[in-house]
């Protein structure tokens, strides 16, 4: 299926919600975006101050194996398990407003979204003492947008690429 620019505000106006964290501390959480082109969007459900409760991958025709990919590259293998990757399959008229005539228009009648989406169960005692965070901002320097893993018992706001620059 051949994507235009449609794609990403159709994401963010029918798909992008507020959540909680669940891991961290329980207060809302904020879709921030890690990437997008014309054909997906990939994005971070974070906290305030910066826990990753959930990675949304949102695309007509997902790369199953690309985001596995993308997730292990950043937050290494070690974290990431093929079981806490799920899709779910939105359509149109679940998402309201004027979701199902885009979606037809622009993709043809009974289309839908898939979203993948990974959530951290962590396994073992020392994975348990980790958290993922996205690499945002410390008030004093930009982040580079990338998920990170450190210590639960330090909140971090840059990776340690961005710390050090």
């Amino acid at each position: 299926m051949v994507f235009v620019d449609w794609f990403p505000e159709f994401v963010h106006k029918y798909l992008v919600f507020i959540g909680k964290c669940y891991r961290h501390c329980n207060r809302p959480t904020s879709l921030k975006l890690v990437s997008q082109d014309s054909g997906h969007v990939v994005g971070a459900y974070v906290c305030p101050d910066g826990v990753v409760s959930q990675v949304v991958y949102i695309s007509q025709e997902p790369d199953f194996a690309w985001f596995e990919d993308f997730l292990s590259n950043q937050v290494g293998k070690e974290n990431v398990d093929r079981r806490d990757i799920r899709v779910a399959t939105r359509h149109g008229w679940e998402l309201g407003g004027d979701a199902q005539g885009i979606l037809e228009a622009k993709t043809g009648s009974g289309s839908s979204v898939k979203e993948v989406y990974w959530t951290r169960y962590p396994k073992t005692e020392e994975q348990k003492e980790r958290l993922v965070s996205l690499c945002m901002h410390d008030g004093s320097k930009a982040g580079c947008m990338k998920l990170f893993v450190h210590g639960k018992n330090s909140y971090e706001k840059l990776c340690p690429v961005c710390r050090a620059k």
